[in-house]
Formats: C-alpha cells, structure tokens, sequence
C-alpha cells in the first residue's frame, strides 16, 4: 500500500525529495573540484581557496537537513527512508572530509605534494561525478547499475595511491615534525576515499532491497 501511494503521489514526495539529492551530489562534485585545486596549489594560494570548501561544507549540511526533513514526510518505507539518510549523511560527510584536508594543508604549511596523491584527488572527482549521476536514478533504484563497483574500483585505485605517496614520503625522509603534517593529509584523503565507497554502498543497498 505505502508503495502505491508513493507511485501515486510522485510530485508530492519522490520529485523534490530526489531534486535535492541531485543538487547534494552536484555540490559533492564541486567540492572535489575545489579539493584538487587546494591541493594543486602552495600555501598562498592555499588559503584563498579553502574558505570556498568552508562554504561548500556548509551548504551541504544545510541540504542534509531538507532532505531529513522530506524524509519525515515521506511516504517511503523506514527502511528506505534510513538508507536514503545515511546516504545523504555520508555525502555530506564526504565533503566535510574534502575540507579537513584542506584545513589539514593551511594549518601545517604542507608544501608541493606527491603526485600520486594528486592522482588520488582525481579519481575522488570521479567517483563524485559517478555519484551525480547515480542521484539522477535514485527514483528508480534499479538503474544504478554497476554504480557501486565503479566506486570501489576508485576506491582501490585511490588507496594505492594513497600508499605510495606515504613510501615516497617515508623514502624522503626528514624529522617527525616536517612528516607527521603530510602523513595526516594522506590519511585524510584515504577517509574521503572510504566516505565515497560508504555512500555508494548505501545506494546499492536500495537497489539489492528493490530487486
């Protein structure tokens, strides 16, 4: 019954509760943008760009709470209502990662950056492309496809780099304090990484439910 009245009541619940995880998702999208430029970047440069990933991590939380809001009028099951939340949640979360690193980078004056680490930021603006597109088919679960084994592909990929930019950091050497800041960041990219892989798998825990 609840799932009849959800097909006839589209526009009263579906459209605009949907709408909003699309424009969370495209928001993801930005904020991964930002993050490769942050860490592209030196200090100066730096710290002009990481207010605008502040901003951006305000935004989404701000969208994590109209959607928990749609969410409670809904007429969706409890079930998909709670995995559409902690999907919603884990993107949000994704972004407050985005920013940490970036905060992570100005605080500790980070120079130049391994490159595989840099690597690692664009494969996050992939999978966060690969996220918009999944919120485009949340409405009809069943078309996400291979969403979820695109991410954890990324995800591989992205803590290999992640590891080798810890071996090029440990080969350089140097005292603890010049490596413990780099060491940080790397392990805040890997949470990023693991944030993506989360949101993902909640996606396709809906289809698995849906099928």
């Amino acid at each position: 019954m609840v799932q009849f009245l959800s097909r006839l009541f589209p526009r009263r619940t579906e459209g605009p509760l949907y709408g909003l995880f699309g424009e969370l998702a495209e928001l993801l999208v930005q904020a991964a943008d930002t993050h490769s430029k942050l860490l592209g970047h030196g200090y100066r440069e730096r710290t002009r760009i990481v207010p605008k990933l502040h901003e951006q991590s305000t935004v989404a939380e701000e969208l994590s709470r109209r959607i928990a809001e749609r969410l409670a009028q809904s007429l969706i099951t409890p079930y998909e209502a709670e995995l559409l939340y902690e999907l919603s949640l884990t993107i949000t979360d994704t972004v407050d990662s985005l920013e940490h690193t970036a905060q992570l980078l100005v605080a500790s004056r980070v120079g130049a950056l391994p490159t595989p680490l840099l690597d690692a930021a664009k494969g996050i603006e992939r999978a966060a492309e690969l996220t918009v597109v999944a919120s485009w088919t949340l409405h009809s679960v069943r078309d996400l496809g291979d969403y979820y084994l695109q991410i954890r592909k990324l995800k591989r990929q992205g803590d290999r780099l992640v590891r080798q930019a810890l071996g090029e950091l440990y080969q350089q050497g140097g005292s603890s304090q010049e490596m413990l800041p780099l060491h940080d960041v790397c392990e805040s990219v890997g949470r990023t990484l693991a944030f993506q892989e989360r949101t993902a798998r909640s996606a396709d825990l809906l289809r698995v439910k849906d099928s």
